[in-house]
């Protein structure tokens, strides 16, 4: 497939997206990419010169579809693989939203078993370097036309993912098929740990940030209420989480917005890292309102909180 020049500004994206056949939504000025410091050599990453549409992705990530297009910036010497992407998810509310990602830069994994690049928010402030990474991906050999590989985002994950190569003809007419959900085995084993002493105590929020609303006036309320529903939650200013009984239940306290919420998980559940639990808000014997999903161990433990429509994002440590 032909080599096509990139510059890394809006309208290449603009560019590339249309070229997947995607409609292009504005999420921000991204003003360029420098050099990257390896290069992985052209034998190894022109295979990859494709576009992509997603046929498979694990059900934990929330996301119905999506479509990448990787190309080589011939601006500089050597020249370097960068991919666009753009992920159609499911928001807590039920909604769709879109999430516009750029893969960069491209480096190989071990023992030749494919590429991997961060995943950079379209729109993050990418000049001089300065980008934070979302995520990553890592694409692995391609046997066809297609392609298996793994994906984390917001901080979650990895989920597998599964990926169909674009005919140079073909096109979604920017409205990529929703995708198929790979089943995750879900966490059976009770509590939070093999032993009690692993997950029992009192845990610390690590994750505390300042509260956005102390210094927005009456608009204080709305903020927060629009922070819960995002995909990344509301801000937790604070917290603290008590773990015990048997069955194992975990009381959680979060600050957010000024106030104090208290939530009671039950059933709680592990498989290897990843950690579950139902979540209620008035007790134990209430009604499940939402479900924590994340991963833990060696004293550790973050996820979602999910309760009702709003998001909160924790991470504890044990005490002592």
């Amino acid at each position: 497939m032909r080599h096509a020049k990139i510059a890394i500004v809006i309208g290449a994206i603009a560019a590339l997206l249309a070229g997947v056949g995607v409609a292009w939504a504005t999420t921000g000025a991204t003003t360029g990419y420098p050099q990257p410091k390896v290069v992985v050599p052209d034998y190894v990453s022109s295979p990859y010169e494709n576009r992509y549409v997603l046929t498979a992705v694990g059900q934990g990530a929330g996301i119905r579809s999506g479509e990448m297009k990787f190309e080589f910036e011939e601006g500089s010497s050597p020249e370097f693989l960068v991919g666009i992407s753009e992920f159609y998810s499911y928001s807590p509310d039920g909604s769709i939203e879109t999430g516009l990602f750029t893969f960069y830069p491209f480096t190989e994994l071990p023992h030749g078993k494919g590429l991997k690049a961060p995943a950079l928010k379209v729109g993050a402030s990418a000049s001089y370097g300065q980008v934070t990474p979302d995520g990553e991906l890592q694409m692995f050999q391609i046997p066809g036309d297609r392609v298996k590989g793994q994906l984390r985002l917001h901080g979650d994950g990895p989920w597998p993912v599964e990926f169909r190569i674009l005919a140079d003809d073909e096109s979604t007419g920017g409205h990529p098929a929703a995708a198929r959900q790979i089943p995750e085995a879900e966490p059976n084993n009770p509590g939070w740990g093999a032993e009690a002493s692993e997950y029992e105590g009192e845990w610390e929020l690590t994750n505390a940030a300042e509260n956005p609303t102390e210094k927005a006036g009456t608009l204080g309320a709305v903020i927060g209420v629009a922070q819960g529903l995002g995909v990344k939650g509301t801000v937790v200013s604070g917290g603290s989480m008590t773990v015990g009984g048997n069955p194992a239940t975990a009381e959680v306290k979060v600050e957010t917005g000024g106030e104090t919420r208290t939530f009671t998980l039950t059933d709680l559940a592990w498989a290897g890292d990843k950690r579950t639990a139902q979540v209620h808000d008035e007790g134990p014997n209430s009604p499940p309102v939402g479900r924590f999903e994340g991963t833990g161990g060696q004293g550790e433990v973050k996820g979602r909180l999910v309760s009702g429509h709003s998001v909160y994002t924790v991470e504890f440590k044990l005490k002592g």
